[in-house]
């Protein structure tokens, strides 16, 4: 690049940096081998030509502030070309992870972590090592991360993502009520990325290809662009960018829309832990009181023994209901009628459900949302990083 274009290309980022930068930029990296035909350079020159595209845009990416670039390096469905084709695919793979992990000044200026996502296992041994190093030499990198789908297919990382959840089910370390969108969105290869902001897709193609097909759902802007992917520059980029910060502040908006119900349900689960607490400490109070009365001698004949339940009711404003407070005399005795006929019910527990529960045992209820948030939490956290696709906690 000559002096001034480099000069115009610094104006223009600074330009670009007043106003809304995407977090989470998705490149479907299509019209490799169309491009070398074009130049008639052949095949293997388009694919090598295509990933010396992707540095180029990755260090605009990052010189821009984007914090997390993901792209389509190869799809499961690949597989099904020529044998040659792929073997070149694996061999410039290969050579071109190694160069990034160990050679490049980009990944180490800007602590780029690298992150293989999609069935590792499919790819032959060689190109597995060369992916675990590669992995492990950027691990501790967490300014920015390059995720590289490779092999992927986005149904085939939904389908690990519910096979995950159902070995938890099936472990009891998670039960069935427990599983939402939230959850299976936290169980995605990309679980510790931003959401996605922009995708791209180049060759004039206007499908997804079966790309991060749940992670651009919410509010993502889409452009199909009419160039080969090694033609791609940061001009090409540029009005993207530009059209993503018109559209900036509605993205956000629908965004928080999607995520406002969630955003509740963890305000009310705070709510229901602080309320579980305060009647925790007046339980223990009433209990102290009621030993402290029955042990004096003028009281022991007057003072009945105070029911938890009545007294979590009294303490709320409530009023005991005596048919049930007498027929479950005790929290140990509540709990276990309530997990008796939770376990022995067929259907899934619905939102009704809880509403139901919340009003015959406000304690329970709470007590049981606590769980719910502990279990869950807990099933995310010690799943384990997968041994490519690390849990990056970015800076």
């Amino acid at each position: 690049m000559s002096k001034l274009g480099r000069t115009m290309r610094g104006i223009a980022i600074k330009a670009l940096q007043c106003g809304s930068i995407p977090q989470h930029v998705g490149f479907i990296m299509d019209g490799n081998r169309r491009y070398g035909r074009k130049v008639h350079v052949g095949n293997d020159k388009g694919y090598y030509l295509g990933y010396e595209t992707m540095e180029e845009i990755l260090a605009v990416c990052m010189e821009l502030g984007i914090k997390v670039v993901t792209v389509y390096a190869f799809s499961i469905e690949n597989f099904q070309r020529p044998p040659d084709q792929v073997e070149i695919l694996m061999g410039i793979a290969k050579t071109k992870l190694a160069e990034l992990c160990e050679q490049s000044e980009l990944v180490q200026q800007y602590g780029i972590g690298i992150r293989i996502l999609g069935d590792v296992s499919l790819l032959s041994k060689d190109v597995q090592e060369v992916v675990h190093r590669a992995v492990e030499l950027t691990k501790k990198n967490n300014r920015a991360i390059l995720n590289l789908c490779f092999p992927y297919t986005s149904r085939d990382e939904l389908t690990m993502a519910t096979r995950s959840l159902v070995s938890g089910i099936e472990a009891q370390d998670l039960d069935p009520s427990d599983i939402s969108t939230s959850v299976l969105e936290n169980s995605l290869y990309t679980r510790s990325c931003p959401p996605m902001d922009i995708l791209v897709r180049t060759s004039g193609e206007i499908r997804l290809s079966d790309f991060m097909l749940w992670q651009c759902s919410r509010a993502c802007h889409v452009e199909f662009i009419e160039c080969f992917w090694p033609e791609f520059t940061f001009w090409k980029l540029l009005p993207i960018l530009l059209r993503y910060q018109i559209r900036a502040a509605t993205l956000a908006e629908s965004r928080r829309a999607f995520s406002e119900e969630e955003q509740q349900q963890q305000v009310y689960i705070k709510e229901s832990e602080l309320e579980y607490r305060m009647y925790s400490d007046h339980k223990m109070f009433t209990s102290d009181s009621n030993e402290a009365f029955t042990s004096s001698p003028s009281s022991s004949s007057s003072v009945p023994s105070t029911n938890p339940w009545q007294s979590f009711l009294s303490y709320f404003g409530g009023k005991a209901d005596n048919t049930y407070s007498s027929a479950c005399s005790s929290d140990t005795e509540v709990e276990t009628e309530y997990r008796h006929q939770r376990s022995s019910s067929e259907s899934t527990i619905t939102s009704d459900d809880l509403e139901e529960d919340k009003k015959m045992d406000p304690v329970l209820h709470y007590r049981l949302l606590a769980e719910k948030q502990e279990r869950v939490t807990s099933f995310l956290t010690h799943r384990g990083d997968l041994p490519t696709c690390p849990l990056v906690q970015l800076q």
